[in-house]
């Protein structure tokens, strides 16, 4: 009874790491779909556009490069794309509603 209890200890924890860089993925993704859909309905300026690719660029390239150094990404490596993220999410919120509209 006691290793069934360990077992599926281990199986809820590695799950919710798994769904942690699911997240991570997903989000980035997310983003890339606001982007987008600011372009299309006007909110967004091409110079706007630009700078927000740039910096989600850059995002994707910081993953990698945590990821190349050592094989995985600890936890102030993930604090620091978090935080990079939240910047992210945070330029396209203020972009998107400055009230620049493209004509």
């Amino acid at each position: 009874m006691k290793t069934i209890r360990i077992s599926i200890t281990i199986l809820l924890v590695s799950l919710s790491w798994m769904g942690a860089a699911a997240q991570q993925r997903y989000s980035l993704k997310d983003e890339n779909r606001r982007i987008h859909h600011g372009a299309a309905n006007g909110q967004l300026t091409q110079r706007e556009v630009a700078g927000l690719k740039m910096q989600e660029a850059h995002l994707r390239n910081e993953a990698i490069r945590y990821k190349i150094n050592d094989g995985r990404i600890d936890r102030f490596e993930r604090r620091d794309l978090k935080r990079d993220n939240r910047r992210l999410s945070r330029n396209i919120y203020r972009q998107k509603h400055d009230c620049q509209k493209r004509f």
